[in-house]
């Protein structure tokens, strides 16, 4: 299931004009850096909202191309295509958990996203996760859910609880399927996973 996001509240880029009218400012009331003195930071901008975040979902591949889902507290109810395959009538997204750390080794803190997104009517879920670097860019997506099985039919789930970053890996715990688990009762072998950058991609440390 793949990603794509706008930043809530994220800085659109500046005019020009703008621009030169800072500069014209700066020069008639003279700026702290080119008089020596010491200027004043402003506040620190607030960390982006994930549960009110537009995203971009393909539902782990049941939507190749994307469908744009805005969430508001933490989830979005989407319409889906009927007229194409799979032929589902809406899709159900919602953010599940995020976590923060220095993923790409740049130094500034990156936010990893956990999202859930459920074709209706169906009761099944599927699973991604996305990071985002400290700017609001899309630094990769972790591997599908799907390419973890390992022999069992059903992939594992995600514990919200259990995603990290710890010493630059994005760390997630999950649940995986034992041969006498079902769809019904859920998984109950719990798996730890670890991801690393490598600078194109997530690969999964052993």
């Amino acid at each position: 299931m793949s990603l794509s996001w706008t930043v809530p509240g994220s800085r659109p880029s500046t005019p020009s004009g703008l621009l030169a009218a800072g500069a014209a400012v700066c020069l008639l009331a003279g700026c702290a850096a080119a008089s020596g003195g010491s200027g004043t930071a402003g506040p620190p901008s607030a960390a982006p909202d994930w549960r009110a975040a537009t995203y971009r979902v393909t539902c782990d591949g049941i939507v190749p191309d994307g469908i744009p889902v805005t969430l508001t507290d933490g989830a979005a109810q989407v319409p889906a295509d009927g007229s194409r395959p799979p032929f589902y009538d809406h899709y159900e997204v919602r953010w599940e958990a995020d976590a923060r750390g220095d993923v790409d080794g740049d130094g500034e803190p990156d936010t990893v996203v956990l999202l859930q997104c459920s074709p209706q009517p169906s009761n099944g879920i599927v699973e991604e996760v996305q990071v985002f670097t400290a700017s609001g860019d899309r630094l990769g997506l972790l591997p599908s859910p799907r390419t973890l099985r390992e022999g069992t039919p059903l992939p594992p789930l995600y514990d919200p609880a259990g995603l990290s970053v710890r010493d630059g890996d994005v760390v997630a715990a999950m649940r995986a399927y034992a041969p006498g688990d079902s769809h019904a009762s859920g998984p109950s072998l719990p798996l730890t996973v670890r991801w690393h950058w490598d600078g194109q991609d997530f690969v999964r440390v052993p």
